[in-house]
């Protein structure tokens, strides 16, 4: 009996090696039949036919349905004649032909195979489904605009991984990346700046002229561009998870739309600057109803069961200094009060869309958040729980080890980031914990984060998530962590794959010559060092007290 250590379940390696009594050679034409045809035939476009030994004979793949699998499991059977494969849904269809490409070589993950005679699977029967249900990727492309090919290129690399939610986050302080049919200011004010901050904000230089590069930077989305976005993320078995973040980082909003504005506000600017900038749009009923409409707008472009308000750092100065917002929110016990109707009002229009909202845990703590809404946890992994505890289900993001824009090493080679080291050992060692027993809420899983400050290009971008989110991926899939030191071999196996891919991912040892950072602008000078984030962290949750249930 032949045992090849060969990945066969999920991202990077199997719970268990495959037992094998021989090899189905792929050098005949493939035929395809049964319910996921179509999912078949997407999922294995690189075994198209292709010039090969003239036998005559085929190779069959047959599928089937079968109720009693879990919504994204299978059952995978490669004898001698053909492959066999059950499923319950098209999602696990799907999940079977990322297997079966998981079980040839590297090269089965370029676009197009330039030959496949030689290609061969093991004989074998396995079946798998995901530990955990909610299984995600935050790209944010306010701070750096993705074009439309990189997002569906984000896409198609989420599902190889086996993610099924691209979380795209969509506004910010400096940029909006919506199409308005109703306020055409937004694709006109707001979706560019004028200028780009390319240094670090540690030493105060965050007001420094000099760190702008005087270049205009921007791009949007159109409703065509949306619904094409999540047409083909459906395809590849990805759910998009849009958000519109509020009711801070607004300064992108407010320049667009003054009128959002907290009464006495001054004119604002589509920021160049990162950091925290205290933009909040007005409590008041006027523009409240305004933000509606632009969640609908939001809502009609992108088919999503999902709709994330965000509702993280938001500065109540503004609404503290304002004497008719503090008039308006005495019948709320006060601002804070205010803070809470305003998510409440949020989430509400949400529902009201037919969408399941989702915020950032400040916004539990703020409290107002009908039970329906998931809570995405990036502070603490306790917030997680406690908002679990309260009757939320929740998805674990939290900063220490899942946001990717975090440096792997404290090495000058390192581009430019906000912080380091957080290692691709800190991110195989972490799962998302359960719910506490006696919990109303679940936790439906976890989440890696791509924040893009100091992310300019496509090529930084997968620098930053590759091999992190590959390993986190893994973890998610299989609900246990991942033991880099028994599992090397894997590991450079996955790189390969990611290599056939064009994928610019950083290696173990450290970057490449052209990955490097150097000694211009983008230096890695100034980073916040990883013990002083996590004691940021620590003492933001610890004061971040969640109101009572």
């Amino acid at each position: 009996m032949i045992v090849p250590m060969l990945p066969p379940a999920l991202s990077l390696w199997p719970p268990h090696p495959i037992a094998s009594t021989g090899w189905l050679v792929l050098d005949r034409t493939l035929t395809v039949d049964g319910p996921w045809t179509a999912q078949m035939r997407f999922g294995l476009h690189v075994l198209d036919p292709l010039p090969g030994p003239a036998t005559g004979s085929t190779i069959h793949i047959r599928t089937v349905a079968d109720p009693a699998l879990a919504r994204e499991g299978y059952r995978l059977d490669v004898h001698s004649s053909g492959i066999d494969i059950a499923a319950s849904s098209p999602l696990g269809a799907l999940q079977a032909t990322t297997t079966i490409r998981q079980l040839l070589p590297a090269q089965a993950w370029t676009s197009t195979a330039t030959r496949r005679d030689d290609w061969r699977l093991p004989l074998t029967s396995l079946s798998d489904a995901p530990a955990l249900e909610y299984r995600g990727f935050m790209l944010d492309v306010s701070r750096h605009f993705a074009p439309v090919p990189e997002v569906l290129r984000w896409i198609e690399l989420a599902a190889m991984h086996r993610l099924n939610r691209l979380h795209l986050h969509l506004t910010d302080d400096q940029g909006w990346r919506v199409e308005s049919p109703s306020h055409p200011a937004l694709a006109e004010v707001a979706s560019w700046r004028s200028s780009t901050w390319i240094g670090h904000s540690r030493g105060g230089r965050g007001m420094d002229p000099a760190m702008l590069d005087d270049t205009p930077h921007g791009g949007l989305y159109t409703t065509a561009d949306l619904r094409e976005i999540t047409v083909h993320a459906a395809r590849c078995g990805v759910t998009i998870v849009p958000e519109v973040d509020l009711p801070g980082h607004a300064s992108a909003l407010l320049a667009a739309i003054p009128e959002l504005g907290v009464p006495g506000c001054p004119p604002q600017q589509v920021e160049p600057r990162w950091g925290l900038l205290g933009r909040t749009i007005s409590p008041m009923p006027g523009p409240m109803s305004i933000v509606a409409t632009l969640l609908g707008e939001v809502a009609d472009a992108i088919d999503s069961p999902y709709l994330h308000i965000g509702g993280d750092e938001a500065d109540l100065t503004m609404w503290r200094e304002a004497d008719e917002v503090r008039r308006y929110s005495e019948p709320h016990g006060g601002v804070e009060g205010l803070r809470a109707a305003v998510n409440a009002q949020l989430a509400r229009d949400v529902l009201a869309l037919g969408r399941t909202p989702i915020a950032w845990d400040d916004a539990f703590v703020a409290g107002g958040l009908p039970h329906e809404t998931i809570v995405m946890t990036w502070r603490s992994v306790d917030l997680g729980l406690r908002a679990a505890g309260a009757g939320h289900d929740v998805v674990m993001a939290p900063v220490v080890p899942t946001y990717f824009d975090y440096a792997e090493s404290t090495s000058p080679d390192e581009p430019l980031s906000i912080g380091a080291p957080l290692t691709l050992a800190d991110v195989a060692a972490w799962t998302p914990p359960p719910a506490r027993a006696g919990s109303r809420g679940r936790v439906l899983g976890g989440q890696g984060q791509l924040w893009t400050e100091y992310m300019p290009d496509a090529a930084t971008r997968e620098y930053r998530a590759f091999p992190r989110l590959s390993v986190l991926a893994a973890n998610l899939w299989t609900g246990v962590p991942t033991d880099l030191d028994a599992d090397t071999d894997a590991l450079a196996a996955h790189l390969a794959r990611l290599d056939a891919r064009h994928v610019n991912h950083r290696p173990v040892g450290g970057p490449r010559p052209w990955q490097r950072a150097g000694s211009g602008a983008r230096a890695p000078l100034g980073i916040y060092p990883m013990d002083e984030v996590s004691q940021y962290l620590d003492q933001a949750a610890q004061h971040s007290e969640p109101p009572p249930d």
